[in-house]
């Protein structure tokens, strides 16, 4: 009968740094691990798999070839990659120490809920954790990652379209409900527009950065996402902010993101610091010539302007 319990094959490949193809093959292959199977024949890995396709890998990157040790005992194994004495899985997952076991064992049955389309499972889940977890914890150690496995499930094909819509909804949801919660009077704090620009359809990063400008003492305005120009410009001259923010996650035609970034430069106030963040953002910092334009992490824009 399969164990009921696990990590999904994109959970692994996040921890491990091993694409879910390479991870299929080592296993059809060389039988370098066996595991288990839901009912519904998905893949459950245990730690040990985790902790073993780690010790592989270490191997492999020191010059040995993987149809050589597939076979060899954890023992072996840790000779072999010249590990340290660490305890198996004191590495496995990076943004968790041993006291964070809560965080790791939700975001697997957060897959879990997610890979069954059970949305209120889900939303029950990263209700339990923001019970259990700091705002912040919650944002990059729980939603981010979680957003992150699920979309490369998508991407490698062991997910679907279904399966991020239903992760983005739920998430979005949780993430709303954070940001409506305010300290103090609202009209003494300083205002941060937030937007993505046209092109941009994803905008759950935005809210995250509105959610951690609210806790440190800024009014958060998020106006939406795919915005032009015009319309990004508009809601400044209203709303008069002291900083805007504008998310660039994806990749678009560059020529087009570059001319909306300068048609936004040329309608705004200058006096009004514009800062871009996003997994793409800094392609087009890169390319652009706009010196008014600043680029900034999530940690960078809490250390720098918040």
């Amino acid at each position: 009968m399969p164990n009921p319990s696990g990590f999904q094959i994109g959970f692994v490949s996040s921890q491990t740094g091993l694409s879910s193809h390479v991870i299929r093959a080592w296993e059809r292959r060389y039988e370098a691990i066996q595991p288990q199977r839901s009912a519904t024949g998905r893949r459950l890995f245990s730690q040990a798999d985790i902790d073993r396709l780690i010790l592989l890998k270490k191997a492999i990157e020191k010059g040995h070839s993987i149809s050589n040790i597939a076979g060899l005992k954890q023992e072996e194994l840790v000779a072999l990659a010249g590990a340290s004495a660490d305890p198996p899985g004191a590495r496995a997952v990076e943004f968790m120490t041993h006291a964070d076991t809560f965080i790791h064992e939700i975001i697997a049955d957060c897959l879990n809920a997610v890979a069954d389309l059970d949305g209120n499972g889900l939303y029950r889940l990263l209700k339990q954790a923001a019970v259990n977890c700091s705002r912040r914890v919650l944002l990059d150690a729980v939603f981010k990652p979680l957003l992150e496995v699920v979309g490369q499930e998508w991407s490698d094909g062991s997910g679907r379209i279904i399966h991020g819509h239903l992760a983005a909804g739920i998430v979005h949801a949780h993430l709303i409900r954070m940001l409506e919660h305010a300290f103090g009077d609202e009209y003494e704090k300083p205002g941060l527009l937030i937007a993505a620009p046209s092109g941009q359809c994803c905008y759950l990063g935005a809210l995250a950065v509105a959610v951690i400008a609210q806790d440190h003492g800024w009014q958060p305005i998020f106006i939406g996402s795919n915005l032009p120009a015009e319309e990004i410009a508009a809601a400044q001259a209203l709303l008069a902010p002291q900083m805007t923010a504008l998310s660039i996650t994806c990749r678009v035609n560059d020529q087009f993101m570059l001319s909306e970034l300068q048609r936004l430069c040329d309608l705004i106030d200058d006096r009004c610091p514009l800062v871009i963040g996003g997994r793409a953002s800094h392609i087009y910092l890169e390319r652009s010539d706009i010196p008014a334009i600043k680029w900034a992490s999530t940690n960078e824009l809490i250390d720098r302007f918040l």
